[in-house]
């Protein structure tokens, strides 16, 4: 029996060896997607997006003091932390389950390694600390069932009520602690005395959300949603503004789909470590446990299949589901060791070889997983702020569009003070807002889609200094008659037909791109995946511009390969080629724009395009239409199958189809002049 002063630093080691391991695959600064959003908030006490993330806001400001590195680095540092300290209530449990150090310290590491978890200790995120509540929960309440107290309930009621401060899917884990609170002790819930104490407790606790009216009236730099009045605080907080196109909007066989994408997930996140999860809940003792367990499992599930669309690529779903299978990992792999010390026919020898394997499990997981894992030579999110700020001039206008323009540049304005010369405008009117344009009156009836094209072509028309557009689709972006928009470095920027597009210029800023991301060879994830492919593939149309098409080609292929599973980046690869006469490169791209595509609507209408291009109008006025049909509101595919009818030859259809965009849209100039000038206007 090891000597108990050697057993007391376990935990402690434990807890550094993780850290340690994490500390060194972290992201050195702000990381793609939501990262720069919510690094940003914190930094500046606001609110990021629905359901506002409070005590992450309010926890992160707490790091933004720690002196090292970035202030990105600092905010990754959070994950880490809670990370870890998860990791070490798995270890508490198990241990307290079976009083197997071996066991307990075999199920922590498996979790710790698990590339769900891991992936997200490496960057500004909600969900370690998300992990870390649903431990602590589970933890308390395997510790109120053992004396089934007043005080211990509390404690845990409290602990719950605070966790939803940083994220509502805590509510998932509501019917599995339900049942063990309504199994093990139904009168504390049924006593209105005890009721009304527990939902006094809760409800204190999510005062927390009054830091959302507060910060958005002290004026905080990001205040998403405006949540300062009862309206917009309930909206924001409930995430009703997403809810109506994530819950039940697919049809059945794409719940199938993603229902085994989700269960072969967790399943390559274990792989061999689910036999002793599943041994584990065999033999644990108790049938009330045992259900718990299957329930946190399933209604994790659930959310992660029908309440949410989000790729699992980018969402890490299933983290409770993986708290789970750690703890039962533990719980059967104590028993497989309890069994075979009791055995007569294996020896004192055998048993402890057979602790010294499983305690070399883990590190299987920590090499297969190191490489996946590693971050610490992105700086992509960071070059990528740099790299837009670098391509506008001093005074200009810049428009931002996508999460990964957005979010970046957001953390480089806010955080670092980056390019305060330069006017911001996000074209979801969240963070940097557009201003009303004088020439409408001072209340404006309708919905924002409806009013952004009238401020954006209001915005040009008086920008003095140029106006630059930051997005991967630069087609939405309304544009006033006789302006057009042109690729500019990794931007788009605004020329008036008049201007002159100086050449050299470009070249400059290309010059001056910082790449040492798309050097540096490491594991990228699908959003550092999109940031990098774009990189490649505006470098690309550039040299195509510069009469270099082997070159152009060259990065062009960089971009379809590194967003290989990316729809988007195909389908623009693909329409780009098709521009360039590549018709057989263009072929290629579209059909895997087909495999991976989330939207087809997009997909059709490129197809429809690269058919014209072929003076194929039949198979082209398919695609558009097959595009219409899945989106009958888009003008742009209209104009489309309209512009291909006329060609074919079938006037009065074309003119029908100008005819339905005009009524979605009346506001298209080009359109009308092409109807009056070729005497097809139709009253």
């Amino acid at each position: 029996m090891q000597p108990r002063s050697f057993q007391q630093y376990i935990p402690a080691a434990l807890a550094m060896s993780v850290f340690a391991v994490y500390l060194s695959t972290i992201c050195p600064t702000v990381y793609v997607g939501d990262s720069g959003e919510f690094t940003a908030a914190a930094f500046c006490l606001g609110i990021p997006h629905n359901s506002g993330y409070p005590l992450y806001s309010l926890l992160g400001k707490l790091f933004c003091f720690i002196p090292l590195g970035h202030i990105g680095f600092r905010l990754n540092l959070m994950s880490t932390f809670f990370a870890v300290l998860t990791v070490w209530l798995v270890y508490s449990l198990i241990l307290k389950i079976t009083s197997s150090q071996v066991s307990a310290f075999v199920g922590a590491f498996v979790l710790a390694f698990t590339p769900i978890l891991w992936s997200q200790t490496v960057s500004a995120e909600i969900y370690t600390l998300h992990t870390f509540f649903v431990a602590l929960l589970i933890r308390l309440l395997w510790w109120w069932d053992e004396k089934r107290t007043s005080c211990r309930l509390a404690l845990f009621v409290f602990a719950t009520g605070i966790s939803f401060g940083n994220h509502m899917q805590t509510v998932m884990l509501a019917p599995a602690v339900l049942f063990i609170i309504l199994s093990g002790d139904y009168k504390t819930l049924v006593s209105f005395k005890n009721f009304f104490f527990l939902s006094v407790l809760f409800v204190s606790a999510l005062l927390l959300y009054l830091y959302l009216p507060i910060r958005t009236e002290a004026g905080a730099a990001i205040h998403w949603g405006d949540p300062n009045t009862l309206k917009r605080f309930l909206a924001h907080v409930t995430a009703s503004a997403h809810r109506g196109g994530y819950v039940l909007t697919k049809g059945p066989l794409e719940y199938f789909y993603r229902t085994g994408e989700a269960l072969y997930s967790i399943g390559t996140q274990f792989g061999v470590f689910l036999i002793f999860a599943l041994l584990g809940w065999l033999k644990s003792a108790s049938l009330r446990w045992r259900t718990f367990f299957v329930a946190v499992i399933l209604f994790d599930l659930i959310y992660t299949v029908f309440l949410n669309i989000i790729s699992l690529e980018i969402t890490p779903f299933g983290l409770p589901t993986c708290i789970v299978m750690a703890i039962l990992t533990g719980i059967g792999i104590a028993h497989i060791l309890k069994a075979t010390r009791r055995h007569a026919l294996i020896g004192k020898m055998a048993h402890k070889t057979m602790r010294g394997a499983f305690c070399i499990l883990p590190a299987i997981l920590l090499t297969f997983n190191l490489g996946l894992c590693n971050q610490s030579h992105n700086y992509t999110a960071y070059e990528h702020a740099l790299n837009i700020f670098r391509t506008v001039n001093s005074g200009s206008t810049l428009f931002l569009d996508g999460d990964n323009n957005l979010f970046p540049v957001t953390y480089g304005r806010i955080v670092e003070r980056m390019r305060e010369d330069v006017i911001l405008y996000d074209r979801y009117d969240l963070f940097f807002k557009m201003p009303f344009p004088d020439n409408l009156n001072d209340v404006f009836c309708g919905r924002w889609k409806d009013l952004k094209p009238i401020v954006e072509k209001n915005i040009v028309e008086k920008a003095q200094h140029g106006v630059f557009l930051a997005a991967y689709n630069p087609f939405t972006f309304s544009m006033p008659y006789r302006y057009s928009l042109l690729p500019y470095g990794i931007l788009y920027r605004v020329f008036e037909d008049k201007e002159f597009y100086d050449q050299k210029e470009v070249e400059d800023i290309w010059n001056h791109y910082s790449t040492e991301s798309l050097q540096d060879s490491f594991e990228r994830d699908m959003m550092t995946r999109e940031v990098s492919a774009y990189f490649h593939f505006s470098l690309g149309k550039y040299l195509f511009m510069l009469g270099r098409p082997v070159q152009g080609l060259q990065h062009i292929e960089s971009a379809s390969r590194t967003g290989y599973n990316d729809a988007m980046i195909h389908s623009d690869i693909g329409v780009f080629l098709t521009d360039q006469g590549h018709f057989e490169e263009a072929r290629l791209e579209l059909e895997k724009a087909l495999i991976h595509h989330e939207d087809l609507t997009g997909v059709y209408n490129n197809w429809g395009y690269y058919y014209y291009k072929l003076h194929d109008y039949n198979n082209a006025a398919i695609y558009y239409a097959k595009a219409i049909e899945l989106d009958p509101q888009n003008c742009s595919y209209y104009n489309n199958l309209g512009l291909t009818l006329w060609d074919a030859g079938r006037k009065d259809e074309a003119a029908l189809a100008f005819q339905k965009s005009l009524a979605i849209d009346s506001n298209q100039p080009k359109v009308e002049s092409f109807l009056k000038r070729y005497g097809t206007d139709q009253q």
